[in-house]
């Protein structure tokens, strides 16, 4: 491009001298229209010259499970994007990865539901699925015990096993100023700090999750929200306090904290709102008053009360819209809202304006009462999210289920499963990749929640796979099984209606 210009500028000079010699007065004119005619050209040349590289870039992006993009998610900071954890560039859709639960040792099975297959692998260290390159963000799971206790911030930090650590991976803090747990747990701690340094460093953004299930013992009391957010916020963020330990190390700051609140203090049925919700309200308002930079997301199920709150957090996150970077809906373990019986998304981004991400199960092992993405419903729910304005990416529970050696049990692979690709599946989608035949979208919503309380597992694909116009007493002939209770006395029951009944041994 400067040869280019520099020679044109030579003959253009040339030009303009030997004019000027015979007719000085045309002369100023002449150079004038040289100089426009190399404007002309240089800006053809740029503008090919970017085109060009637009084009590499959109190649790139079609070329490999974690390629770049060019816009930003969440509260505008970017990520790593490349095959090797690269953090120099960044992603259009991002994927967020749940680490800590250890799901690949849910004991889920397909056909059988909970409990009835046994895994002998654990969740690898951190850092071996930050050196993926699929992730953006990494969400610790989970924090999920906590409530104060005569005024004091109890909390406790509970990870599944991990391999090569020994001893417990359950972090307690009493609120008196120091660890409550044994010495060998607090050294896990800082050696998992220093591994989330490492993801730090490739680009990875590390959040705690509180909360994450509907028995862990996590409740809010008035003033827990003031209270919580200066404790986390000396414990995990910018604060300094000495009298706050650190789990993770001195010099380890997260990058944010998310509220996974699956449970209320309320009666399921109870319109009222939670009694929770102030203090949630107040928790984020306080976190993001100390540490205005830190990531802050909220993580609803999907239903939808007739309100149109999430049935947990209530106004929490309507109250809190300014200062939530962004929300994971959970789309899975929800049967009435999640693809193909009731997927909602249209109805949360009028509830929540801002950025949104949609939570997905990494595996049948994940999601204990089913909701799995194969291929085909994968594309189809990303194809009618994909042009969303808000929607910003993907999340996966959790990333022990999803990347090897974690095996994928389908209903073709199931006497023979390969290990699982699935969270190299999620990258390429998002990024614009075509990984599946793209499903019709759904039907008509179908949210009977009485029977739907009955699925487990991931089941939901078996009875696909295997169940039509048939009678359901033949669907439901092993011991313990009641049909008469979930199947209208037997009689035969469409496909839809169908997959109510769950698998032959997931009775009521």
């Amino acid at each position: 491009m400067f040869n280019r210009k520099s020679t044109a500028g030579a003959a253009g000079a040339d030009a303009a001298a030997d004019k000027r010699r015979r007719y000085t007065p045309i002369a100023i004119a002449a150079v004038v229209g040289v100089l426009a005619i190399i404007g002309i050209t240089a800006g053809i040349v740029v503008s090919n010259n970017n085109r060009q590289s637009s084009d590499a870039s959109k190649s790139n992006s079609a070329s490999g499970p974690s390629a770049s993009a060019t816009t930003a998610a969440g509260n505008g900071t970017t990520g790593s994007g490349s095959s090797n954890g690269n953090a120099a560039t960044a992603t259009k859709h991002k994927l967020w990865g749940y680490y800590g639960a250890n799901a690949i040792n849910n004991g889920v099975d397909l056909q059988f539901g909970l409990d009835s297959r046994v895994s002998p692998e654990n969740q690898r260290p951190i850092t071996y699925y930050c050196d993926t390159g699929y992730y953006q963000y990494i969400n610790l799971a989970f924090l999920n015990l906590f409530g104060s206790v005569n005024g004091r911030p109890h909390y406790e930090i509970r990870f599944g096993m991990v391999q090569n650590y020994t001893g417990s991976m359950a972090y307690v803090y009493d609120g008196d100023g120091k660890p409550s747990s044994d010495p060998e747990t607090v050294k896990n701690y800082l050696r998992f700090g220093q591994d989330i340094k490492y993801c730090q460093s490739k680009g990875v953004k590390i959040l705690v999750s509180l909360g994450g299930d509907k028995i862990s013992n996590y409740f809010f009391n008035a003033g827990d929200g003031e209270l919580y957010a200066r404790t986390w916020y000396n414990a995990f963020l910018e604060g300094k306090d000495p009298a706050t330990p650190r789990p993770f190390g001195n010099d380890v700051i997260l990058d944010g904290i998310e509220l996974d609140i699956e449970k209320r203090p309320n009666d399921y049925e109870d319109p009222n709102p939670s009694t929770w919700t102030p203090e949630m309200v107040s928790l984020v308002k306080n976190l993001r008053k100390l540490s205005p930079k830190t990531t802050l997301a909220s993580v609803p199920q999907c239903v939808l009360r007739l309100n149109g709150t999430d049935e947990n957090g209530g106004e929490h996150i309507r109250q809190n819209v300014e200062d939530l970077d962004y929300i994971i809906i959970q789309y899975y373990n929800n049967p009435p809202c999640s693809y193909p019986y009731g997927f909602n998304y249209d109805a949360w981004t009028k509830v929540f304006k801002g950025k949104i991400v949609i939570g997905l199960a990494g595996d049948h092992t994940s999601s204990i009462a089913g909701g799995f993405l194969d291929e085909g419903p994968l594309q189809a729910v990303y194809d009618m999210v994909k042009d969303s304005p808000q929607f910003i990416g993907f999340s996966v529970y959790d990333v022990s289920s999803s990347n090897p050696p974690a095996f994928r049990w389908t209903v073709d692979t199931y006497a023979n499963p390969q290990p699982t690709t699935y969270s190299q599946i999620l990258r390429n989608v998002l990024d614009g990749k075509i990984v599946g035949s793209g499903s019709p979208p759904q039907g008509p919503v179908y949210q009977d929640g009485v029977n739907t309380t009955y699925r487990c597992a991931g089941t939901w694909i078996w009875a696909e796979a295997h169940c039509d116009l048939r009678d359901c007493y033949q669907l439901m002939q092993a011991p313990g099984a009641n049909p008469d209770a979930v199947c209208n006395n037997g009689d035969p029951l469409g496909k839809l209606e169908c997959n109510q009944m769950i698998s032959k041994t997931c009775g009521k």
